[in-house]
């Protein structure tokens, strides 16, 4: 395989070799904001959502506070709750 110039040329790749039956979603953790992408606005019930709407073709970044309805999520993303939250995780992995 040759160097990849974009996301949607990796995505047409992958496609030739496996059958997806959802778009591939990238994720990364950075230390700064990204250049030229749009800070997700809102809401969503869990982690989980932000991979559907990436599915569905939106770009966004995500900041800890986006992932607090999802004390599964914010654990496997390492992020803190707030301290009025906080037990949620452990009450949810009973």
């Amino acid at each position: 395989m040759h160097a990849v110039s974009t996301w949607q040329e990796m995505e047409r790749q992958i496609g030739i070799f496996v059958t997806l039956g959802r778009r591939p979603v990238a994720v990364t953790f950075l230390d700064s904001e990204p250049v030229g992408v749009k800070k997700f606005q809102g809401s969503q019930p869990s982690g989980c959502s932000f991979w559907r709407l990436a599915a569905e073709g939106q770009t966004f970044y995500t900041v800890p506070e986006n992932h607090f309805n999802c004390a599964v999520g914010a654990y496997t993303h390492n992020i803190t709750l707030p301290p009025e939250r906080e037990k949620e995780t452990e009450e949810t992995c009973r």
